[in-house]
């Protein structure tokens, strides 16, 4: 997944969570399936955008969450 870089809480504390946590961050939207955060750049068709609120209560729920209700389009 890729962390946009206007996400809150911000981008590193995001990203850090994610590892923490097993999963894997990358360094651009190409090369990711989600993007977490607002996002206005060029990215690739069928990826999706999802609020931080899906990161953080994946990880409270201690599983991954369903992305219909953190779609951000």
């Amino acid at each position: 997944m890729f962390v946009s870089q206007h996400s809150q809480p911000p981008t590193q504390s995001l990203v850090e969570l994610i590892q923490l946590c097993g999963g894997t961050v990358s360094k651009t939207v190409r090369q990711a399936g989600i993007c977490i955060g607002r996002y206005s750049g060029r990215r690739p068709e069928g990826s999706r955008i999802l609020s931080e609120q899906w990161v953080l209560d994946s990880v409270t729920h201690l599983k991954q969450l369903s992305y219909d209700d953190y779609a951000l389009e």
